[in-house]
């Protein structure tokens, strides 16, 4: 039987986490559904003022929240610059960090670490690169090479697509306003009968409505995720020094 050495056990549990927080925040992504009609993208400038937030017609007539409808044109996260800085921690008390730097253009780059292990993936231009550790050589995959998404993206799951009726067995209820770092904030709770344990919360700020925050919380499992958005230039470069991997 192969026996892992001690660094290999640590990023096997690191890995296993990423998985943890992949899943969560993909499931709260899928709530995240219950509030929007589909409607035009967000601006590309994270300085997008409220009051050029187009609000839709049929979002308002399923929810009479024009504070909600007018995030709903700020949720296409994908194609605005920002990096979010997230921590995960395990029903038996393990903790990670994670952080996730967007291009606006497609690319990213994404760190996890946990119990001084670190992986760390950056996506450029169709190709993959992977680190294992700090101040080692990256692994490049082409586009389709096996191991090519062994890093996960845990935001990827927040360019959301709204319907304009709430999904059965999701409820989506407002908090109030709340702060956010320097900004305020509007908070609302999402849960999904699906997964009645797990409440999520999606914290947007009250002048540009960009996605802030986001928790979740498994009563069950004793797992939680939190994510804070910040908006700023980001650019993606290729790491050095790298390693082809061709198959």
């Amino acid at each position: 039987m192969l026996k892992l050495s001690g660094n290999q056990k640590g990023l096997a549990q690191l890995y296993i986490i990423i998985a943890v927080i992949v899943v969560l925040a993909g499931g709260g992504a899928i709530a995240y559904q219950a509030t929007k009609k589909s409607t035009p993208n967000s601006p590309t400038t994270p300085a997008a003022k409220a009051q050029t937030a187009t609000v839709a017609s049929a979002c308002l007539k399923a929810y009479n929240d024009s504070n909600l409808c007018a995030f709903a044109n700020h949720t296409n996260i994908a194609s605005q610059q920002y990096v979010a800085i997230g921590t995960a921690t395990t029903g038996s008390g393990t903790s990670s960090t994670f952080t996730v730097s967007n291009d606006g253009k497609g690319n990213t780059e994404v760190t996890y670490g946990s119990n001084g292990q670190e992986v760390s993936s950056i996506s450029l231009d169709g190709v993959t690169y992977v680190q294992e550790g700090t101040g080692t050589t990256w692994l490049e995959y082409s586009s389709g090479a096996v191991g090519a998404t062994a890093v996960p993206n845990p935001t990827s799951g927040f360019d959301l697509n709204f319907n304009s009726s709430t999904p059965a067995g999701v409820t989506v209820t407002k908090e109030g306003t709340s702060a956010c770092g320097s900004l305020s904030c509007y908070g609302y709770k999402v849960v999904d009968v699906a997964t009645p344990t797990t409440t999520a919360y999606v914290y947007f700020d009250t002048h540009d409505y960009l996605l802030r925050h986001w928790t979740s919380n498994d009563t069950t499992t004793g797992v939680s995720v939190n994510l804070t958005f910040s908006y700023k230039t980001v650019t993606i470069t290729k790491p050095s020094p790298v390693q082809q991997i061709t198959t």
